[in-house]
């Protein structure tokens, strides 16, 4: 869009912006869709009344009518702003109050530069197919969280049913009855005499009997190294091998006087 120019009117600046194409009805809801993304608290103005929507989508289905407009406090500036559009006109006007010095003295140039990019991005649009307003979904952080807390509930509830059951209730011999818990003092007790018990045990215990002394084998018994009757005996050792006779050196033969002719 085009900045017309703007002035200061009754603590407003009031400013005008030229549309690049006519629009329709249509491609103005569809701008007053889009500029919910700029607005805090908004208000839907048609020919200069208020109405009542139940959601956001309610805007594309509003019947065509001289002018639409859409008001709140805008999340740019911060300051409260109204953007009006124009049935078969092709300008809007933009109003912005002056909360500050600041707004109040800005130049074309300025002024331009802080809203510029606001009705830009809304005319651009005009030209395209509404999106459907972000759902928030539940981060894997929340849902671990909520894990947490389900199984740190659960926990706690079974420590506490747990504990109920633990208590009993045991009968004296006197007639009454009194309540026995889990970590009773008896469990104690029956620790502390249990190392009584083990060491009364120990000394009625009889003593092992001793191995009989190793006796000297007496005449006519067999020694200890002697083989059992009736066991097969020790395979002995193989002869050790005597070493070769010498070879005799062959006897010296004496030279035939005899010659044959």
């Amino acid at each position: 869009m085009y900045l017309e120019g703007h002035h200061e009117d009754g603590g407003w600046l009031l400013s005008t912006f030229t549309l690049t194409n006519r629009v329709s009805w249509e491609m103005m809801l569809q701008a007053v869709y889009a500029a919910f993304e700029y607005f805090a608290d908004i208000t839907i103005f048609v020919d200069d009344h208020s109405i009542k929507l139940k959601s956001r989508e309610d805007v594309l289905s509003i019947p065509e009518a001289g002018n639409i407009g859409i008001g709140g406090e805008s999340v740019v500036v911060k300051e409260p702003m109204l953007i009006i559009f124009y049935n078969q006109v092709h300008f809007i006007n933009l109003r912005i109050r002056c909360g500050n010095d600041d707004l109040r003295d800005l130049d074309y140039e300025g002024f331009n530069k802080i809203v510029g990019p606001i009705v830009d991005a809304i005319e651009l649009a005009m030209y395209q197919e509404p999106v459907p307003a972000p759902v928030k979904e539940k981060t894997s952080e929340d849902t671990d969280d909520a894990e947490e807390e389900k199984a740190a509930e659960e926990t706690g509830g079974s420590a506490a049913s747990t504990a109920d059951e633990s208590e009993q209730t045991v009968g004296t011999g006197d007639g009454e009855q009194v309540e026995d818990s889990g970590d009773s003092e008896p469990e104690d007790a029956t620790a502390e005499s249990a190392p009584e018990d083990q060491a009364g045990e120990a000394s009625s215990a009889e003593p092992p009997i001793p191995p009989p002394p190793a006796t000297e084998p007496q005449d006519g018994a067999p020694p200890a190294d002697a083989p059992a009757p009736g066991a097969e005996p020790p395979i002995p050792l193989p002869p050790t091998e005597a070493p070769a006779p010498p070879i005799p050196a062959p006897a010296p033969r004496k030279r035939s006087e005899f010659r044959c002719n």
